[in-house]
Formats: structure tokens, sequence, C-alpha cells
């Protein structure tokens, strides 16, 4: 989840955040009327002042926004209050969201996050936890790991919790576990179509679409997130029918979605062998960043935001935080995106930058 992106944006030298790599193709926000759209932020999208006019967020035609509230055992996010305060003001449904960190005790995770979303009356969407890291443990130590700050967060807070993941770390890192098929399911997949959902689930609940999105309202670029469902189970949904999803998403697997987003998700939703295989080329000596930012530009990217991806690459060899084993296998067969891997890139990224 994007952490500027929640995958975001390949920023220069220092940082990958997903949400601004297409410098020159941020998408917009249009779609159908009848779909329910949705935004997620953090502190990322906190400019200064009121960094986000939320009636013009909800005026774009933007229904619920989940917040950041929490990441680890003790940090809060700093915008959080401010922004699901404004958020509620505006009436648009908010949830609140924790980034985990599962090298650590789940349940104290779990209890950070039921704190801050206690603190703010008016939330009406549930909680949910952000799962994209393993932190060196197994598939069934994650999977242990999972269910315990799941039953606190539900224990603590009286609502079922979402669980929101990308692809390659569900099938990889959970060895695919159907074990959560029973809490709401909410999947980053930047595409044109919709994702199937992984796992023992039957639908995606909630389809984060884009990390690049431009939304009235928010200044920065934000991730832009489609319910499964009309606005009659959306209502349906915040009153606790969790299953009430269902039918808007599924027709989209096979008809991409056409509009201002489709040439900038064109470039993401590519198989990622190629470009995977020139990082990993780069990590060994045999090419130069130079020649990773020219496999970058040939998947469609510019240059600025190819030679982003190059660098943020170099740096990651260089203080030893490059993902090479999942690399390895997200280069096999065209399993998994370009998106998938500028994902992976960021979330290697946040583990070792903090908040």
């Amino acid at each position: 989840m994007t952490r500027f992106m929640r995958p975001a944006a390949l920023l220069t030298s220092a940082a990958i955040a997903l949400g601004g790599i297409f410098a020159a193709g941020n998408v917009n926000a249009d779609s159908p009327a009848d779909w329910v759209n949705g935004v997620d932020v953090s502190h990322h999208q906190d400019t200064g002042g009121d960094s986000i006019a939320w009636h013009e967020v909800r005026d774009d035609n933007h229904k619920f926004a989940f917040i950041k509230a929490t990441e680890g055992q003790d940090y809060t996010d700093n915008a959080f209050a401010k922004f699901a305060q404004g958020a509620i003001d505006s009436g648009m449904a908010v949830g609140a969201y924790h980034y985990a960190r599962p090298a650590k005790d789940p349940v104290t995770q779990a209890q950070n996050l039921a704190r801050a979303y206690n603190s703010v009356p008016g939330l009406t969407l549930p909680p949910v936890l952000d799962l994209e890291v393993d932190e060196g443990l197994s598939a069934e130590q994650l999977t242990e790991w999972t269910r315990a700050f799941l039953t606190e967060v539900e224990n603590q807070t009286g609502r079922r919790p979402i669980l929101y993941t990308y692809r390659y770390f569900w099938l990889e890192q959970m060895n695919n576990t159907g074990e959560f098929a029973d809490y709401p399911l909410w999947l980053a997949a930047y595409q044109n179509t919709a994702p199937a959902p992984v796992g023992g689930w039957d639908k995606v609940d909630i389809w984060q679409r884009s990390e690049s999105g431009r939304v009235a309202g928010i200044n920065t670029p934000v991730d832009l997130n489609l319910f499964n469902g009309n606005h009659g189970q959306f209502a349906r949904f915040l009153a606790g029918d969790l299953n009430a999803t269902g039918g808007i998403l599924e027709p989209l697997q096979d008809q991409p979605i056409e509009g201002g987003i489709s040439d900038s998700l064109r470039v993401l939703e590519q198989s990622n062998t190629a470009l995977a295989a020139a990082i990993l080329g780069m990590a060994s000596g045999v090419l130069a960043p130079e020649q990773v930012e020219n496999a970058a530009q040939t998947f469609g990217f510019d240059a600025g935001d190819a030679h982003n991806i190059a660098d943020t690459a170099r740096l990651q060899v260089e203080n030893g935080t490059l993902p090479i084993d999942d690399l390895n296998k997200m280069m096999v067969g065209d399993d998994y995106s370009v998106g998938d891997l500028l994902i992976l890139l960021d979330n290697a990224n946040k583990q070792n930058e903090g908040k």
C-alpha cells in the first residue's frame, strides 16, 4: 500500500514510492458513476496545513478513504487523526490500516492499531492489516503471525478486519494459503483488468488499481481503489455484511478499463521478466545502471522514470537490500508484472528506511 504507495513512486536516489512513478503519466480517477471509488493515504500526502480538501475528494466521485494509522509496535502516523477526521467530516466512509512488521510481536501490533482505530469516533470501514513483507519469517510463521494479529484486532475493535496484500507476496511468501478466505480481501494490482483472487478467496472485495492517481483535493499522486459492488452493496458492507460484495470486478477481469488510466497501467501490467533480469544483471556486475535504464525504457517508461528505477535498484545493490531471491523467483515465466516488481522494490526500501 503506498506508502507514497503504496505502491507509489520511484523517487530519485533516496527511495521508492510507487505513486509518482509516472512523472508524465499520472492517471486520473475518471470512472463510471455507479462505481464505488476510494483512496488510501498516509503522511506522504500531508503537504502541510489542510493538505487534503476532503470535500473535493468526495465530490470527485470518491466515497471512501483508508488512512494509514499505525506501523509496527508503537508508531502512529502523524497525519492519521487529521486525515481521518477530515474525511469523516466530508461525509466519506473511513477506515484505518496498519503496515505490518512481521519480525515483531503480532499482538502488540494489533493493539497498536486498535488503539488508533478506537480513538477516532465515526470510522465506518473495518480496520485493515497491510501485509507485504515477510522480514525473514517462513510461510508457516507468517500464517501464525497473521492469524494472531487479525484475531486480536477483532477482539479489541469488535470489527472483522480486512486483509490487504499483493499477488506475488501472497503466492510466494504466504504459499498461497487459503486460511484467511473468511476475511475481506483488498488486493493491489496495477493493471487494466481486474485481478483474479488469490489463496482461498472466491472474489476480490477491494481492488487497488493504481498508485499514481490524480484526484481533486489531493496535491500528490494517490492510490485509487474500486469496491467490488454497487452503492447498495457498499452500504451493506459498511453495516457489517462483509459478504455483500461481488458483481463489479468479475466482468472487468476480461474487459480492460479504458480512459485516462489505461496507458499508464499498460506499462505496469507487462511481464516483469526482462526488467528483473536486467536488475539482477546489474547486481552481478554484468550490466551497468545505464543498461537497466535502457531496459526500463523498452517497457514504455520515460527517461526520468527509467533512471529512477535503475538508481533505486543500484542503491539497493550497494547497501545489500536488493531482494535477489525474490527477483529470481519473479522473473521465471510470465506470472508477475512490472507492477509487482516495483511493489517488491518499494517494500525493500521501506523495510530498511522505516516509516
